[in-house]
């Protein structure tokens, strides 16, 4: 499983690479033989003004599916990518099931 992590205004640290990377390893590591690749998106929509606009998006390629994303929003970057790593893992398990027939 091929993970990509892109931050928008936001700093990527070594922190947040492996928090990311955590989470969708224990979300998807179950499905890693039929992911192609996961692209995870990150940024802050209103900048200094604060508010709940940390988003994360995770978008994923599963093979003989296309691709899929999710996203999830919170005040909390950590938290965001927590919430949209979870909508990932039961959005690729559905769509496996769905192929199954």
């Amino acid at each position: 499983m091929n993970i990509q992590i892109r931050g928008i205004g936001i700093p990527q640290t070594e922190a947040l690479t492996a928090h990311i990377q955590r989470s969708l390893a224990f979300a998807l590591s179950r499905f890693a033989t039929r992911l192609d690749r996961v692209v995870v998106r990150f940024s802050d929509l209103n900048g200094p003004k604060g508010g709940c606009d940390k988003v994360c998006r995770v978008g994923f390629t599963l093979k003989g599916a296309g691709t899929e994303a999710v996203e999830a929003r919170d005040l909390d970057l950590y938290s965001a990518v927590d919430q949209a790593a979870a909508k990932a893992g039961r959005r690729v398990a559905r769509l496996v099931e769905q192929a199954r027939g």
